[in-house]
């Protein structure tokens, strides 16, 4: 589903006037009850929820339901990973007329934080997902605002945009699951496994790197990254040979079952 709408250059660019939100469910409570608001058939939350608000947050301004398919009339249904073009294009001329019709304030002057994931556990499950490379800012309160005031410039670059994604990490036992450190504090850019439980380091960039330095190293280690190219049928028949299961902190209550393989990857 994301790679037939969400990666279309239309939506992209019609996304630059919205504020994108991406709750995880089954992962925060209160996340959970935001997201039965939106889609919850029965009151039963599903695993996927898709919709275009109001400013107030309070208003679907299109069809809510498990993915854009619902919106603009494409195919529903799980293993449809393309959807046709004019559905497609719907997605982005509808986000365009919801713009013009909510155009918004300036934008902000200043820095704009890094879109951090909750923590690494669900970062590491997220980033398998998309598969893309983990950056973890990992270092005391002082050291990570040091960091991530010379990272966030490149996050949002059209250089980096899209190619990593990011979580603060705090104490060296947090990294229990990643094999390959030894860095006290810095930049640390992490390979997940395919099923997004474990990983392993790609490269650790020192916190004193200058903008040019951590830029050059950052580029270096985002193409080393090595993505999963399992389909979705391999993934899960892996999974399930394998014994890997994605434990939610909250009940999974969609009809397709309680537990999950980990992340579902894209093709």
């Amino acid at each position: 589903m994301d790679r037939s709408f969400l990666a279309d250059q239309d939506v992209i660019a019609a996304s630059r006037k919205f504020v994108c939100i991406r709750l995880a469910t089954y992962e925060n409570a209160d996340e959970n009850e935001v997201l039965k608001g939106v889609f919850a058939p029965g009151g039963v939350l599903q695993n996927t929820v898709f919709s275009l608000m109001s400013p107030d947050g309070r208003t679907s301004l299109v069809r809510a339901g498990r993915s854009p398919a619902w919106a603009f009339g494409g195919q529903v249904g799980r293993g449809i990973h393309q959807q046709p073009a004019e559905v497609i294009g719907k997605m982005a001329q509808t986000m365009e007329a919801i713009a013009l019709a909510y155009p918004g304030k300036d934008k902000p002057v200043g820095r704009v934080p890094l879109p951090y994931l909750a923590d690494l556990r669900l970062a590491l499950n997220v980033a398998a997902a998309d598969r893309l490379p983990l950056v973890a800012i990992f270092g005391n309160a002082e050291q990570r605002k040091l960091m991530e005031q010379r990272l966030e410039p490149l996050a949002w670059a059209d250089e980096f945009l899209g190619r990593a994604l990011y979580v603060p990490v705090t104490q060296q036992d947090e990294f229990k699951s990643i094999t390959g450190l030894k860095t006290q504090a810095g930049y640390v850019v992490i390979q997940p496994d395919i099923f997004g439980l474990k990983g392993k380091v790609i490269q650790e960039i020192s916190l004193l790197s200058t903008a040019a330095q951590l830029k050059q190293s950052l580029s270096t280690a985002v193409g080393r990254h090595q993505p999963s190219t399992l389909t979705y049928e391999q993934h899960r028949s892996q999974g399930a040979a394998a014994g890997q299961r994605w434990e939610s902190k909250t009940p999974n209550t969609d009809g397709i079952g309680r537990s999950r393989f980990g992340p579902r990857p894209r093709p």
